[in-house]
Formats: C-alpha cells, structure tokens, sequence
C-alpha cells in the first residue's frame, strides 16, 4: 500500500498541469496611503502581474511602482518603476528569475485574487548583472513576503 501511495504522488507531479491550475491574465493591487503608512517597511506601492504562455513556457511579466519608504527610498528609488520577467520551469506555481534573481510562489489563486510569495525575487528591468535600479521585493527584517493582488482588464497592468 506505501508502494502505491508513493507511485500515485510521482503520476501527479509527473501530470501536465491543465489550463485552469495556473494563474493567467492580469493581476493587480495598489497599495493605499494608509495602508503603506501602517506598513513603513514595505516597499511596494503598486504591483501587477501578466501570466501567459510563450514558446511553450507560462511567464509571468511582473511591474511594480516602489514606495517611497522602506529599503526603496533609504536607496534612493521611491517613486521609480522596475519590472522583469519570471518563468515557470519546474515547479508548477513558481516563477524564477535568470541568473539566480530569486522566485516567487503562486501560494492561491482563482479568477478572483491572487496571493504570492517571495523570499526575494530581483526586480530590475536591465537582466542580469544590469547597473540599472535593482530591488528584492522583500520588507526588511523578513524571511519572505506575501502580495494579494486582484484579477483586472489586461490595460490594468502598466
């Protein structure tokens, strides 16, 4: 009976996903004043996500407008715009970035809302070893970081 147990849990994660188990579309959620102000380490004022498939692979495009508090205005980028683009190629809810810039996890989801997790995903829009404006997504002095964004029209995200 163990035998069987371990060989039906190698099927399933051996098993394509279908359409309906991975996010796609558009997913936003921007922060208002008061809760960034109840939140002085965060970094994020406004985040939206675009999942698709290209060439076979899901991507999700990921934009995001810094707030100007936390890490991101101690660094001097509060206000700037950074975006980046992750790829699913393993796991079935997680996106990672080239060159060893992190990932973030696709923790629920449904045509609604969307939560994900980060223990740091680079953000930069220059790729890989790039001088242009670089961030984690993390809020200082934690381990990872979770985002609600909600489902909106296509034109939503940036």
């Amino acid at each position: 009976m163990r035998c069987l147990k371990v060989l039906s849990i190698a099927v399933s994660v051996a098993t394509p996903l279908d359409a309906q188990d991975v996010p796609s579309g558009c997913y936003v959620r921007d922060y208002s004043e008061a809760h960034l102000a109840q939140n002085p380490e965060q970094i994020v004022d406004r985040i939206s996500i675009i999942f698709g498939p290209h060439d076979g692979v899901l991507l999700a495009d990921v934009k995001v407008l810094l707030a100007n508090q936390g890490s991101a205005a101690r660094d001097g980028n509060g206000g700037a715009y950074v975006s980046e683009t992750a790829a699913n190629f393993s796991s079935p809810l997680q996106f990672g970035v080239e060159c060893d810039g992190g990932y973030f996890d696709v923790i629920e989801f449904d045509d609604e809302a969307m939560t994900i997790e980060t223990p740091g995903i680079r953000i930069s829009g220059e790729g890989c070893g790039g001088e242009g404006i670089e961030t984690y997504l993390v809020e200082a002095g934690s381990e990872a970081t979770r985002y609600i964004l909600y489902r909106d029209e296509l034109g939503a995200c940036f």
